[in-house]
């Protein structure tokens, strides 16, 4: 090892011959951690190797919540979450993800702190946030509103007695936290479809309150271009839901992708609902390169009448 002649006492190690322990100790594996030489059992995990159990868990994720080094647990978007955290901690109704010290607010949804600090509480700041959305989204797609459809803030309980008549395929996009509980209401149905639903006053969009101030703009930018599909694509009045659906969801990534709300962007990306999720990523792919001008062609050219009711995958 040292190049020194050796002489009648040797070591050997791993089939070498050394002159002294010294020269041992530099065939030894050594922790990736703290760089001790190891002389017994070790860990080894992902090609490096640690000199104990201390060692080993530094490597390890730690709850986001807790805090502690996690062997076996959950992720969710690019957070980590011990068993416990996941099983006793209660899902934001807003972000979609568990949150510790969450405040319950009176219609009983659980709110975490982060979105809590952050939350669209009234009327004023909502307003501002939905002016926000509406003009980045006209600058997105070159297009104005003819009229601005009315924002109504409301809580839990009032939009489940608007929205009544929810899709089935709503409710697992619910539980993730999605958009079909901070979805708001179009002038022409619900959900964004084009059914006429007398019971809802014309020219208003629903929004749920105590939304975290990305997720509400992205929600307003969702249901904002429901409204100018209506104004200025009328060809696709009877075009399935997954087409409308997965247009919204594409306005509403582009303002994701703008302003870095990667939570949210994620949550467009691997929605598994047939009409949000698949609907995106198939207009997504038409998007290519070009971006909006490809996509503004498609809904001016497409034929409506032999579009799939389902959407392609």
């Amino acid at each position: 090892m040292c190049g020194i002649r050796l002489q009648r006492g040797t070591w050997t190690y791993d089939g070498q011959t050394c002159c002294s322990k010294a020269c041992v100790d530099e065939l030894r594996p050594k922790c990736s951690i703290c760089g001790k030489i190891i002389r017994g059992e070790y860990r080894k995990s992902d090609g490096k190797i640690f000199c104990g159990d201390v060692c080993f868990r530094t490597t390890l994720p730690k709850c986001k919540i807790c805090n502690v080094p996690i062997k076996k647990g959950f992720t969710v978007t690019q957070y980590t979450y011990c068993e416990r955290c996941m099983e006793k901690t209660p899902t934001c109704f807003s972000c979609g993800l568990p949150g510790a010290y969450p405040t319950t607010l009176n219609d009983g949804r659980e709110i975490c702190v982060a979105c809590m600090r952050w939350a669209v509480k009234d009327q004023k700041v909502a307003q501002q946030n939905y002016d926000r959305a509406r003009r980045q989204l006209e600058a997105w797609t070159s297009l104005k509103h003819a009229s601005i459809p009315e924002l109504v803030l409301v809580d839990k309980n009032e939009m489940q007695r608007l929205s009544k008549h929810l899709r089935k395929s709503d409710s697992p996009v619910s539980v993730r936290g999605l958009y079909s509980r901070q979805t708001m209401m179009t002038k022409k149905g619900l959900f964004g479809g084009w059914k006429e639903a007398p019971e809802l006053d014309r020219e208003k969009i629903y929004i749920v309150d105590h939304l975290h101030d990305s997720v509400f703009r992205v929600t307003a930018t969702h249901e904002l271009m429901h409204d100018l599909i209506h104004e200025h694509f009328p060809r696709l009045k009877e075009a399935p839901l997954w087409v409308h659906e997965g247009l919204c969801q594409q306005a509403a990534a582009e303002l994701c992708q703008r302003r870095n709300y990667a939570d949210v962007l994620h949550g467009i990306v691997e929605c598994p609902d047939p009409d949000y999720g698949d609907g995106y990523r198939y207009i997504n792919g038409l998007m290519g390169f070009e971006g909006w001008g490809a996509l503004k062609r498609w809904m001016e050219t497409v034929d409506v009448d032999v579009l799939p009711k389902i959407a392609p995958k």
